[in-house]
């Protein structure tokens, strides 16, 4: 996702669908629509894509080869369908599209992103869990959950689900293997004590062991993968989706809160985090400064032009040898306009971004393909990637940014308290209780 709206970066964003705190207010009557919104969740639907000439809009803000591509293949194999796509730039997007969603010229497909839930409370979007369920979504395609909602569009995760992912992403660990064979490094760590250990060598040799920038929020990485480790799967999406009641202050939490303030404090972590940005953190990274760094997928392609050979990435080791990986990510999630007068083919067009054509465009443009057995087999880095993510599927293992649903304002208080953390301001225990009090405040 590079513009930087608070904690996961613009691409990460992008893959991961990071929170803004652009809402738009829905009324909570009966709009136009609506009956088609309950009809695609509650009955049967058809999977034949329909004849005839289509014409379907689409809106989105992927700045990636992804979206087109897609559209693309899918006029390919159906070219009685054709596409408008109505493109617009990152922040203009974030400003305008629930307003975009509400008028009677919607567009019929849109690339979702936080802030839209709003439009469920009105049924502007199109609960297609009647084609899932037709399609067999939930077979196919990771990280449904994060675009599934409660009929108020508060909490996600439980209730209807309103789209799919294009294309996702997934947090790693990446290192400079040369600086690795030199230090005498053995990865992958099998559990993170091991890991922990490796910065703690790397530290020792005069190394920089994790380069990250925090200007921007972007210790979220390595804090959202800590609690993908430690918290137990439900909780940890319980938090991030906004259930009530959730909490984020329990010990599982303080131990991952506790190990990043560790690391920051041990001089494991770029001297002076909180002046780089996440960015600045990828670019060094990249040019040959420090041994490890925590990041999305995203800056693979970054990582392995100024590396090449000597970049590699796996998975963030779990808390005992053999445990299931558990990581953060998500995804580029297209939904359906409830006032879409051409719904099957919309939902044609989503169930293909699962097929194995749409992995290598999906791939092609750095995404993970929902399908992660069919995307291509590349060498380097790039195959460090795809294993690393294929592993994770198998787990079951990817959960959502803590900051995406939780609240509207969770990006900036989660960059806000981990600058204040890493600076030394706050301990562990009120670091938490701070996002503990913007969760409970919205969700109560």
């Amino acid at each position: 996702m590079s513009h930087v709206p608070a904690p996961p970066s613009r691409r990460s964003f992008l893959a991961a669908a990071a929170g803004s705190s652009l809402l738009v207010a829905c009324g909570s009557s009966l709009t136009p629509g609506a009956k088609s919104a309950d009809a695609a969740g509650a009955s049967a639907v058809s999977t034949a894509v329909p004849t005839g000439k289509i014409t379907l809009v689409v809106a989105d803000a992927d700045d990636t080869t992804m979206t087109p591509g897609l559209l693309a293949a899918f006029r390919e194999k159906y070219p009685n369908v054709t596409f408008k796509r109505q493109y617009t730039g990152w922040d203009d997007y974030l400003k305008s599209i629930n307003t975009t969603m509400s008028a009677d010229s919607a567009p019929d497909i849109a690339q979702f992103v936080s802030g839209m839930n709003n439009l469920v409370k009105g049924r502007l979007l199109l609960d297609v869990g009647g084609y899932g369920k037709a399609y067999g979504w939930s077979r196919r395609f990771p990280g449904l959950d994060q675009i599934t909602f409660s009929a108020d569009g508060r909490t996600a995760g439980t209730g209807a689900l309103y789209g799919v992912p294009g294309g996702l992403s997934f947090e790693g660990v990446y290192c400079n293997k040369a600086k690795v064979r030199k230090l005498g490094l053995t990865v992958p760590p099998a559990t993170l004590a091991e890991l922990e250990a490796l910065f703690a060598k790397a530290k020792a040799a005069g190394e920089n062991a994790l380069v990250a920038g925090n200007l921007d929020g972007g210790l979220n990485h390595p804090f959202n993968v800590l609690l993908s480790v430690h918290l137990k799967p439900e909780d940890r999406e319980a938090w991030a989706f906004g259930r009530k009641g959730a909490k984020i202050t329990g010990p599982e939490a303080v131990t991952a809160a506790t190990t990043l303030k560790r690391w920051v404090d041990q001089g494991y972590v770029t001297p002076k985090v909180n002046g780089t940005s996440d960015n600045d953190a990828t670019a060094a990274f990249a040019r040959g400064e420090g041994v490890f760094r925590i990041s999305g997928n995203w800056a693979a392609a970054a990582v392995d032009k100024g590396l090449g050979e000597d970049a590699g990435l796996f998975n963030m080791p779990p808390i005992t040898k053999g445990g299931p990986l558990r990581t953060t990510g998500a995804g580029v999630y297209y939904c359906v306009s409830s006032k879409s007068k051409n719904a099957a083919a919309a939902a044609a067009f989503l169930d293909f971004c699962a097929t194995r054509q749409a992995s290598a465009v999906t791939a092609k443009a750095g995404f993970m393909a929902p399908d992660a057995g069919a995307m291509p087999q590349p060498s380097g880095l790039l195959g460090d990637v795809r294993t690393g993510w294929q592993a994770i599927v198998k787990d079951s293992g990817l959960q959502p940014f803590i900051q995406n649903a939780s609240t509207p304002t969770m990006p900036d208080t989660l960059t806000t308290q981990l600058q204040l953390l890493a600076g030394g301001k706050v301990g562990v225990e009120k670091f938490l209780a701070a996002l503990q009090a913007d969760f409970d405040q919205f969700h109560s």
